[in-house]
């Protein structure tokens, strides 16, 4: 079940600090940010994204841990596991297109959300923040999309061996 709930700022920005999405950003501006998002606890087996569904916010997770799921619903296949600190939803999110796979919560999980709404508005505030999370986050979906590309090679490799 998910519910929402408040978190002290002295809890949330150490935690924050570590978010490579808030890279370079002052603990000033990430605790703007973070005033103005919603904090949720999912519990083990809650569905945070589904594949398909239309992508409306960022979350980041300060407790817990998620299972990235593809095909769900039919032969399902975990692709990765993602704990405190990590972001899912944000391709999504700045791509303005359906989520690529499920997220199943493995554990009591609290997250923080960062909603396209909440992005929008820093837009229209703050082009230099706004700027620095977009390349923020950019840069975390490179690392993601090379860590796949080494996966892709390494079965490739395999195959070929065979």
């Amino acid at each position: 079940m998910i519910k929402y709930k408040k978190m002290a700022a002295d809890v949330l920005l150490p935690i924050l600090r570590n978010v490579t999405i808030f890279s370079g950003l002052t603990e000033n501006e990430i605790s703007a940010i973070s005033h103005n998002c919603d904090i949720m606890d999912a519990a083990v087996g809650d569905v945070l994204l589904e594949e398909g569904k239309a992508a409306t916010e960022i979350f980041i997770i300060l407790q817990g841990r998620i299972n990235l799921v593809l095909n769900m619903n039919d032969n399902p296949i975990e692709i990765f596991e993602f704990g405190p600190g990590h972001c899912i939803g944000e391709a999504s999110v700045i791509g303005i297109q359906n989520h690529s796979a499920s997220a199943v919560v493995l554990e009591e999980t609290s997250l923080l959300i960062l909603s396209r709404k909440v992005l929008m508005d820093i837009f229209e505030t703050d082009s230099r923040l706004f700027s620095l999370l977009i390349l923020n986050i950019a840069r975390e979906i490179a690392r993601r999309l090379h860590h796949t590309d080494e996966i892709l090679l390494h079965y490739g490799r395999m195959k070929n061996k065979k």
